[in-house]
């Protein structure tokens, strides 16, 4: 008999190496570098942190369980049996994560430390590389070697004590608020860059560091555990997912590859990407005729509904224009 917390880890697993080989389809066999996730308290509740399970497995690295089947600490999986290159992770945690689950953020941070020393001659170390890299640019922008070498280990970056939104929203949906995406991006860096990896830093902003944590992102993953939100339907989507979408292609100079970890029905967990979750989402809501004809027996309320998807579709619009055909508009 699995216990839950064994059941999220073999889930993270699995959607974990989803996500790997759907990489390695689309980009000559190549592995991903480093993955962005966004942790949502209600997923992490839902779920039992399959989220987390993911990120760690990434790192290979992988749970320590007390006698109870509590996570406690966790341990390095053996290069040879990961039987891949370690690979990077960066971490947007929202405010009621932040609140709800400091400790697991903590074992995050050691994971990545522990990632990062790995003596693997086998297989590449992403991590290690891009601690190194970190570092560089961090020096680059002024800080001290010292401190650069500090700080090279976090991963894990929200918004500052006390915020429970990006900041961004607002400036995202006003045209009149920005004139390039830089601008948004500058803003998203500047809400959401506080430290959370560590006791020590907890809610420390430090100029320069999220944007070096960024470098060398190729993915973006969103859970998605329950069918009461879709890409369209709730605005924090697109809000932090679509956000760390846009700073990703301001930083790294390319559009990431991002997808929703969709694990509604737990018999069929699969890696969905935004485009296909927004497409299926437009065609059975918004474009749909029965849907409508229901909805305009619901008077205001449904035509507010409504109305805050086209205004969802105008985020995505701006965070990642690909995702939203012309077909769409017109």
């Amino acid at each position: 008999e699995m216990t839950p917390s064994e059941i999220s880890w073999d889930r993270g697993v699995t959607l974990a190496k989803q996500t790997i080989d759907n990489y390695r389809k689309l980009h000559k066999g190549q592995y991903p570098k480093k993955v962005a996730y966004t942790f949502w308290s209600s997923e992490f509740i839902e779920t039992e942190g399959v989220s987390i399970a993911q990120a760690l497995y990434m790192l290979g690295v992988e749970p320590v369980r007390d006698s109870f089947g509590r996570v406690v600490d966790v341990r390095l999986i053996p290069s040879k049996e990961l039987g891949r290159p370690r690979i990077d992770v960066v971490v947007q945690t929202s405010g009621q994560f932040r609140d709800l689950a400091a400790s697991r953020l903590f074992l995050l941070t050691k994971a990545v430390e522990m990632a990062s020393n790995a003596e693997d001659n086998k297989f590449e170390n992403q991590v290690a590389k891009g601690t190194l890299e970190i570092e560089k640019q961090l020096v680059k922008a002024g800080v001290s070697p010292k401190r650069a070498r500090e700080m090279s280990n976090y991963r894990v970056f929200g918004g500052q004590q006390g915020r429970y939104d990006t900041g961004s929203k607002e400036q995202m949906l006003s045209g009149d608020k920005w004139q390039s995406s830089k601008d948004i991006a500058q803003n998203y860096i500047h809400n959401m860059g506080a430290l959370y990896g560590s006791e020590k830093e907890w809610s420390k902003y430090e100029e320069g560091m999220f944007r070096a944590a960024l470098s060398n992102t190729d993915v973006l993953i969103q859970p998605r555990q329950n069918n009461t939100w879709g890409a369209l339907s709730l605005d924090h989507v697109f809000e932090f997912m679509g956000g760390m979408n846009l700073t990703v292609r301001q930083v790294t100079g390319k559009e990431p590859d991002a997808y929703l970890a969709d694990y509604r029905n737990h018999n069929n967990m699969r890696m969905q990407e935004v485009k296909e979750a927004i497409g299926v989402e437009s065609r059975t809501s918004m474009f749909n005729p029965t849907y409508l004809k229901e909805q305009m027996k619901g008077g205001e309320g449904a035509a507010a509904g409504l109305e805050e998807m086209v205004k969802n579709t105008f985020g995505w619009e701006v965070m990642k224009p690909e995702a939203i055909d012309n077909e769409m508009w017109d």
